[in-house]
């Protein structure tokens, strides 16, 4: 498996920053961003969206909107500074695009609200609520509206999202069970794009990854912050995903006893040097 990913990624399209070009922004994505931001969300518990949604209203801050010269996908950002734009791996969203470039060519309109808050534990005892993961959502199958609200981690939310976009949901599977392959594969994919193909690297990446996993399911069980045999939210995103990458023998050599602090980011931290290497800044935690 790990293989054949490193190999897809190695021989497949590359990204550079170059590729996206500054466009206005059509009236029809300030209509979808009005809608999204405007309705309640279940998902949105750090209130990105009323909050920055709110900032461009009062003319505080202006949409920032590039489009892809290839898919024509287009992304539409609000960031809290405009200097956040250096935040985003341009170079690699590029890439990923390319990948999941739709089978009947419509672009993706992609929606990036950089709202700051990082993703840590709850107080020994809470339980874990879409405040403390969630970070984007769109809506299956469809290419209109790929909607990310966290600033964090929101690489991996990218993948997330268009793998839902594109259809590729197992329909089979309850929506539980459904989530959780979905993310498997999401920070599967996530290792493979930060090794940039070379199999070494990404199966190194895939252990830390692993262990990160199993990390956080112990402290989120013995924390009693979520039960382990609840199929409930957040099963999806955390025991349902240890299940599924070990039945993928991908556990194997990893240990659930990593130091990371309080942090409840779904993919590991990457390294000053992986940042530099994706052109962004070291405060950076969108990559």
């Amino acid at each position: 498996m790990l293989r054949t990913i490193a190999q897809s990624i190695h021989n497949g399209p590359k990204g550079h920053k170059t590729d996206w070009l500054l466009r206005t922004v059509d009236p029809k994505h300030l209509a979808i961003l009005e809608r999204e931001c405007t309705q309640p969300s279940e998902f949105d518990q750090i209130l990105s969206k009323q909050l920055l949604y709110r900032a461009y209203q009062q003319g505080k801050i202006q949409p920032y909107v590039v489009e892809h010269s290839v898919t024509k996908d287009v992304v539409i950002a609000l960031f809290p500074s405009i200097d956040s734009v250096q935040d985003v791996p341009w170079g690699l969203w590029s890439q990923i695009v390319q990948l999941f470039r739709r089978p009947n060519g419509q672009p993706h309109t992609i929606f990036l609200l950089a709202h700051p808050a990082i993703r840590q534990f709850p107080q020994y005892g809470k339980l874990i609520t879409p405040y403390h993961i969630n970070g984007g959502y769109t809506y299956p199958c469809s290419a209109d509206c790929v909607f990310i609200f966290r600033a964090e981690d929101a690489t991996r939310v990218l993948i997330h999202e268009l793998f839902h976009s594109n259809c590729c949901d197992n329909t089979q599977l309850n929506l539980e069970e459904r989530e959780a392959e979905t993310e498997a594969w999401a920070e599967l994919f996530w290792c493979g794009l930060l090794s940039r193909g070379n199999l070494k690297t990404f199966k190194s990446l895939v252990a830390e990854q692993g262990s990160l996993i199993r990390t956080q399911n112990r402290r989120l069980v013995n924390g009693h912050h979520m039960k382990k045999e609840y199929q409930g939210f957040p099963w999806r995103y955390t025991i349902g995903k240890e299940l599924l990458w070990a039945k993928w023998n991908l556990l194997q050599g990893t240990t659930d006893h990593m130091n990371i602090g309080n942090s409840m980011r779904l993919t590991v931290h990457p390294t000053d040097a992986m940042k530099k290497s994706f052109g962004v800044t070291s405060d950076s935690t969108i990559l």
